[in-house]
């Protein structure tokens, strides 16, 4: 990851995401019911894929805009292109 902003967001989302699983490593040990562990996990699994998708805007907008000798203009164009792109992904 070029952007050190990107990278810290990424690390403490993943943080968050370990220990939300701790979270749920304690209810089972706990015996919670099984319903209250699915939506955890489906929590989580939410938690994770929007990760991938920050990951993936980011690294869209840096490639498109670090291959091309872009003005910062174009580089607004270009995330807005990504965005839209990912919203129609979902």
């Amino acid at each position: 990851m070029y952007d050190e902003s990107v990278r810290q967001e990424v690390l403490t989302r993943l943080k968050n995401v370990k220990g939300h699983v701790a979270g749920i490593e304690r209810m089972v040990e706990e015996n919670q019911s099984c319903s209250n562990i699915l939506i955890q996990l489906s929590a989580i699994r939410a938690s994770v894929e929007k990760i991938g998708v920050y990951i993936l805007e980011n690294n869209a907008v840096d490639c498109l805009c670090n291959d091309i000798n872009t003005k910062p203009e174009d580089k607004e164009k270009i995330q807005q292109i990504v965005k839209q792109m990912l919203t129609f992904l979902k």
